[in-house]
């Protein structure tokens, strides 16, 4: 792998991890009264946008992650 892809598969790991800090946020904010909570501590209106944000994280490393091998240079040696 060249240093090209480990620094796009560094990026892509970010990008996974973000996504999933994410979620698990809404995920807490869905079950508040598992986590502690007494109400969710996001409005319903901004959960929309923290689901997009998830989304597009998703997206833009699956994107990422396809370009793996294929402009990063000899994907077998």
């Amino acid at each position: 792998m060249t240093d090209k892809n480990f620094k796009l598969v560094g990026e892509i790991e970010a990008k996974l991890l973000q996504a999933q800090s994410m979620a698990k946020i809404a995920l807490n904010n869905h079950n508040y009264k598992s986590a502690g909570y007494d109400e969710p501590f996001i409005e319903h209106t901004d959960m929309g946008n923290l689901l997009r944000a998830i989304i597009d994280l998703s997206d833009i490393a699956y994107n990422q992650l396809q370009n793996i091998g294929t402009n990063g240079g000899n994907h077998h040696g």
